[in-house]
């Protein structure tokens, strides 16, 4: 096809493709390309120079800009997500990870996109699955040169065996953190869920931003994958308030910066940054009162347990007797202050078969966190340990009563029963071995413990009923009838426990040659026959003539004090073991009581046997200063002897019943309360609700809708409400009860109404509003009417959920 010549300094002619071009003519200046035949929003010519950019163009651009300087927040809002896991590691272990995983793949995903080449914002982004298999590989490489490295070829790239690993570790990570105490060990089988994470977070939201033009959606991502870490974290030290701050924070600059409007995208994030740290700043302080946020569900009972720490060594309990032949064997020192009834627990045995009295089975490794008991009623101090190991050999390390931080070397695989707080070590001990302790010493005070319930434990009362062969154990029954026996005249449990410990010393001898053992029949020869033991007899005598009873008990295996070798040093020997029972009440926990003769509970001495030639020559009792008030000793004999009644009885549910009392009423009253705000918060919609239905449709069902709500309003100063009043007969009652300039325009919206309904008339817009503006006129003066309901009778019929559904209705069905 020819060309075709104009007039003007241009031509216009047709290209090959058919497509009108513009050729610039000699004697014309510059013109500006058709939009047709331009890039969008591009600003150079084949000439390199730049030219104008049309509106679109311009719009366009500044799209593409707000899209690219979105990644900055998507990637804050990664950090976030990666630094969320700082409970569960500590923030010195997640730092890097998170900082990596959160810049690497947005800057990936931004250079690979292609949307960020000057001049080109029409430009479509590269394949999203390149972009996907692109950052897959990235992120192999860079766990395999930071938390792998030492498994990487030329510490930098995976083989085979590594990426079976990582898959491994990817799967298993979720259930590690779930079965360790937290925080745990920065471990790469457990990071690598903190890179992964935090990697998606990054990538998907980069691609989100990039690709999209919705305002928040790029946030989704982040938000999401935050939720793992917060569930993670549930029972480790702190709380996730800064962690829901900076997430919130960094999805507010992202609708800020992607926000449409003709502000560039670094204007909108400095403007922008100031009400971000206001809304984060704000977060922080609203974050605690939120249910969950804190402490949101523990996953914990949701997955099952790791297999427990494999233990290679013999029961303490069973080592008592021995250790007390062989006194002086030095087993441990101990740096730091201590009382002289202070005592080093060693292990808790709270599982009785009718053989032997075994520990706790639920072992889980730690990094040196114990978690935290029960919250007490009773006083607690702090106390801090040096220990150093000589000849104890086991796997169970000695503490001041119940830790809350343990310090060991990095050799060393500690694990923690999270009931009783013992420590336990997989290698087992060694000579040598010196670890750091910071204990929590509960202060026991008699006049509280004595109107204290017991606590409901099943667990902690259980006995073997049956044999191996299913026949009752006749045993049960006479250690039932002895604690019966020693207990009688008791009239609540504190004084129960008191009066067996106190029967159990009046009975029995101490004597470190007695036979071992602790299974049934040892007991019964011990109570019947014998009436000498050890403390290994003493204390398992107690816990089962306890549990007989209905009182939940255990038996703990530690040493006493020892010998004092310089200032707050004490040399701990073999000859210093000792047992007790504990009984566990509401409110103060596991209390400890002695009933072997001569233990601290009453004087603070050896439990060496002076009558035995085999035992030890006994240290002399430490003399106390006299205290200002009666210790525990004192306050107990007085108990002792007590004759009282208190509804405080050994009845094992008694708090588990008040309990019940509680949500007896205390679920009704909320149902209550739940239905009746909901009536009200109906009660205060339902205006709003007709009043938006009946200004919806066309102008014809506008103008019904006012009418309608015009009748409803002269309804409440008195006009009857049937629907047998014809329009002038409303618009009459009006006139009569209304202010003057009322009435007029009554008239008129009446007549408006009798022409759409009986005379063919088809409203319009304007006439819709000028009903809708009678309408309101009517109100206003409804309101100062003196015919109008008082305040109370108004706030009544609101209220009412009869008038509630009947205008809900009324206004539907009309």
């Amino acid at each position: 096809m020819s060309d075709v010549s104009t007039t003007g300094p241009a031509r216009l002619r047709t290209g090959r493709t058919g497509v009108p071009v513009v050729t610039p003519s000699p004697l014309s200046g510059p013109v500006t390309e058709p939009r047709s035949t331009r890039g969008s929003g591009s600003g150079a010519g084949r000439d390199g120079k730049k030219r104008p950019l049309s509106r679109s163009g311009a719009a366009e651009l500044r799209q593409l800009r707000r899209r690219q300087w979105s990644v900055v927040p998507v990637a804050g809002l990664a950090l976030a997500t990666g630094l969320a896991y700082q409970r569960v590691f500590g923030l010195r272990e997640v730092l890097p990870v998170a900082a990596i995983a959160a810049t690497a793949p947005a800057a990936l995903a931004f250079l690979w996109s292609g949307t960020g080449r000057a001049g080109r914002p029409g430009r479509r982004p590269r394949p999203l699955l390149l972009s996907l298999l692109l950052s897959l590989a990235a992120w192999l490489v860079a766990v395999s040169s930071t938390l792998y490295r030492d498994a990487a070829v030329l510490h930098a790239l995976p083989n085979s065996g590594l990426l079976r690993r990582i898959g491994g570790d990817m799967i298993d990570a979720p259930r590690g953190i779930l079965t360790t105490v937290l925080p745990a060990d920065g471990d790469a089988r457990l990071l690598v869920l903190v890179s992964a994470g935090t990697w998606i977070a990054a990538f998907a939201g980069t691609e989100l931003a990039l690709r999209t033009g919705t305002v928040v959606l790029p946030a989704l991502p982040g938000l999401l994958v935050l939720a793992v870490p917060v569930a993670l974290s549930t029972g480790a030290p702190g709380d996730n308030v800064r962690t829901i701050a900076g997430a919130v924070g960094a999805t507010a600059l992202l609708a800020a910066c992607r926000a449409p409007g003709r502000r560039s995208p670094l204007r909108a994030l400095a403007v922008g940054l100031p009400l971000t740290l206001s809304l984060a700043v704000l977060t922080a302080f609203a974050a605690p009162q939120v249910p969950g946020v804190g402490s949101p569900p523990d996953l914990r009972d949701q997955v099952s347990l790791a297999p427990p720490v494999r233990l290679v060594g013999v029961n303490p309990l069973d080592r008592v007797s021995a250790w007390l032949l062989t006194p002086d064997q030095p087993f441990f020192t101990v740096q730091g202050a201590a009382e002289a009834d202070r005592y080093w627990r060693m292990v808790v045995c709270d599982q009785y078969d009718g053989v032997s009295w075994e520990p706790s089975g639920g072992l889980r490794p730690t990094g040196g966190r114990v978690p935290e008991g029960p919250d007490l009623e009773t006083a607690q101090s702090r106390s801090e340990m040096r220990v150093t190991l000589d000849k104890l050999d086991g796997v169970w390390l000695p503490a001041a009563d119940r830790p809350e931080q343990v310090s060991v070397p990095a050799d060393v695989d500690l694990a923690v029963d999270p009931g009783s707080g013992i420590l336990a070590t997989e290698g087992g001990l060694r000579p040598g071995l010196q670890y750091k302790v910071l204990s929590r010493i509960p202060e026991y005070d008699p006049d509280k413990l004595q109107d204290m319930v017991l606590a409901n434990a099943p667990r902690y009362t259980a006995l073997p009923e049956r044999d191996a062969t299913g026949a009752p154990i006749p045993d049960i029954d006479e250690f039932r009838r002895l604690a019966i026996e020693a207990t009688a005249g008791a009239s609540f449990p504190y004084q129960q426990a008191l009066r067996l410990a106190d029967w159990l010393r009046k009975n029995h001898e101490y004597d470190v040659t007695a036979v071992p053992g602790h299974s049934l029949r040892n007991l019964r020869f011990f109570l019947e026959s014998s009436k000498e033991g050890t403390s290994e007899q003493f204390a398992a005598a107690f816990a089962v003539l306890a549990r007989s009873i209905g009182l939940p008990t255990r038996v703990v295996v530690g040493f006493s004090r020892g010998t004092s070798v310089g200032p707050d040093t004490w040399r701990v020997d073999s000859g210093d073991v000792i047992a007790w029972p504990e009984v566990e009440f509401a409110g103060a926990g596991w209390v400890p009581f002695f009933p072997t003769p001569g233990e601290a509970g009453h004087s603070g001495a050896p439990k060496n046997d002076p009558g035995n030639p085999s035992a030890v020559t006994p240290q002399p009792t430490p003399v106390e200063p006299a205290p200002v008030e009666p210790g525990r000793a004192e306050k107990d004999e007085a108990i002792l002897e007590q004759d009282r009644q208190t509804a405080a009885g050994p009845v094992p549910g008694s708090d588990g019943d008040a309990r019940f009392a509680v949500w007896w009423w205390a679920v009704p009253a909320a149902l209550v309360l739940l239905l009746a705000a909901a009536q009200v918060g109906l009660a205060a919609a339902t205006p709003g609700v007709v009043r938006r239905r009946r200004r919806r449709g066309p102008p014809n069902q506008q103008v019904f809708g006012a009418w309608r709500q015009v009748r409803d309003r002269l309804a409440e100063i008195g006009m009857p409400s049937h629907g047998a009043l014809t329009a002038r007969e409303v618009a009459a009652y009006g006139e009569e009860h209304l202010p003057e300039p009322v009435g007029p325009r009554l008239r008129r919206l009446a007549a408006l109404v009798n022409d759409v309904a009986f005379a063919g008339r088809t409203a319009a817009s304007p006439d819709a509003d000028e009903a809708w503006q009678t309408c309101a006129a009517v109100e206003e003066a409804v309101r100062g009417s003196a015919e109008r309901p008082r305040r109370r009778t108004r706030l009544r019929q609101r209220l009412s959920p009869v008038r509630i559904v009947a205008a809900l209705r009324r206004d539907r069905v009309e």
